[in-house]
């Protein structure tokens, strides 16, 4: 393997799409970043793939997804768009967004995901390299130095000011560091697998049984995604299940044997949980699946690990910077664990929903369902969208008739802090900011207040905290 240099402002472990992301967002922030991924090619297993609005929001305004042409903004700013879900396996949801952010749900493969991000922060200069392992991780005041290994076991070490673990739930970056957790244990077992079946007590969709649940996601013309849902009690088995133990829990599911053929990519799950109350420990940062894990139902654990990276990377490129204080770090990782702590919530109570024995409970929860506020609050939950402080995107006609009117996505798109004017940009004789762009116009919906900082992510920075960008 050849290796151009060994200091980085930034090692990544792990590169799956949090990951890789994390590489596009950093390497964007004109950050030295290197990835380590043991798998030599992306990740084709069957996984989730619905992406909500506010992760969907963070990708068209990096261009990852098409961007709405800013003269129909406008006209759409008073508009919501409308998408039905399922909780907890078939409780109807109603999720909505303003019709100038994306339509509320989407379904794109997480291999799809990966293979975008990784593209991105490869043609940005990151350097991924495929086929090793991290083995240690030692840390002085300064920097991480990172040990690592090639697939053909050659040992080599760079150093790193920052590590950011997107190693999933066994994290080794995590066991470095002081991440204080809050677990749930399991009280059932599931497994997935592609499967050709044309069993009747496996229909496509949610089914309830007596014993748990299926879900079937047909293949059309090829094995599609099925699910078994066991709660008989969890088993507590972190190995990699068999065909034989997939069919055993199908069986159990269903009350007989189960008609199923070309069995193949099988993985198991439960209901456990754990959050960390820290994402962040001195030069170690964890996002993703190291950081929060949980019943995985509607693609909230990849949500919350995409909003993750788009949150924390432009962050930590400004503190390595030293554009901004450390402080900000820690602000982050309380406010990503107390994300982490709802959606964590909401997975657990869909998941007591969903077992048999509360049928009671399911009902009442179901006419609560019905209320509009309690509604709303679930929709919101689920979505991301309980995150105070997203500024939806809006048409800008610029002051300056040479230039185009433009849309808060495109002027997001590099990744920049955007200083929205309704007022002209005042004449200063200093350099620009390197930290922010300006942008002075008139705003369609109108801004609250004639200045207005949006984040890279999208959120406004609060009105307290302005003096950090000046």
């Amino acid at each position: 393997m050849r290796r151009q240099q060994d200091s980085f402002d930034v090692a990544i472990v792990g590169g799956g799409p949090v990951g890789m992301l994390m590489a596009a967002e950093l390497s964007l922030q004109d950050l030295e970043v290197v990835l380590f991924e043991p798998r030599l090619s992306v990740d084709r297993r069957p996984r989730a793939g619905t992406i909500h609005v506010r992760s969907l929001s963070h990708l068209v305004r990096r261009g990852y997804i098409s961007l709405t042409d800013p003269r129909l903004l406008r006209k759409r700013s008073e508009q919501k768009n409308v998408a039905g879900f399922q909780l907890a396996g078939g409780i109807p949801l109603q999720l909505s967004a303003p019709a100038t952010e994306p339509f509320p749900l989407a379904s794109i493969p997480q291999a799809t995901l990966e293979s975008a991000f990784e593209q991105r922060a490869r043609q940005q200069g990151a350097e991924v390299l495929r086929g090793t392992r991290v083995t240690e991780l030692r840390g002085n005041k300064d920097s991480i130095t990172v040990e690592f290994e090639h697939s053909n076991k050659t040992q080599l070490t760079i150093n790193a000011s920052y590590v950011v673990g997107a190693d999933g739930a066994r994290s080794l970056v995590a066991k470095y560091g002081d991440f204080p957790t809050v677990e749930t244990p399991p009280t059932m077992q599931a497994m997935s697998a592609l499967a050709q079946t044309n069993d009747p007590l496996i229909p496509p969709g949610w089914n309830p049984t007596q014993h748990g649940w299926t879900m079937h996601n047909p293949g059309f013309e090829a094995p599609g995604r099925v699910i078994g849902m066991d709660f008989s009690g969890p088993v507590m088995n972190r190995t990699s299940p068999t065909e034989a133990e997939y069919r055993d829990l199908i069986k159990r599911v269903l009350g007989r044997e189960p008609e199923l053929s070309d069995i193949s990519h099988i993985t198991r799950f439960s209901d456990f949980s754990r959050y960390r109350l820290m994402m962040r420990s001195k030069r170690l940062i964890l996002v993703g699946d190291a950081a929060h894990i949980h019943y995985p139902l509607g693609g909230q654990g990849l949500n919350t690990g995409i909003q993750d990276a788009f949150t924390l990377s432009w962050r930590l490129a400004l503190v390595i910077r030293e554009e901004l204080p450390e402080k900000v770090l820690n602000e982050w990782s309380k406010a990503r664990a107390k994300v982490a702590s709802k959606v964590v919530a909401n997975t657990q109570i869909q998941s007591r929903l969903m077992d048999p024995r509360n049928k009671s409970l399911r009902e009442s929860f179901a006419e609560l369902m019905e209320l509009p506020n309690f509604h709303e609050a679930i929709s919101k939950l689920v979505s991301g969208q309980f995150q105070d402080g997203f500024v939806n995107d809006r048409l800008i006609r610029p002051f300056d008739p040479s230039l185009r009117e433009t849309s808060l996505s495109m002027e997001l798109a590099e990744g920049r802090i955007v200083e929205l004017r309704t007022t002209p940009i005042p004449i200063k004789n200093d350099r620009p900011s390197l930290k922010k762009k300006v942008v002075a116009g008139s705003f369609y919906p109108p801004l609250e207040s004639d200045v207005v900082l949006i984040q890279p992510d999208g959120y406004a920075v609060p009105q307290t905290d302005h003096a950090l960008y000046q």
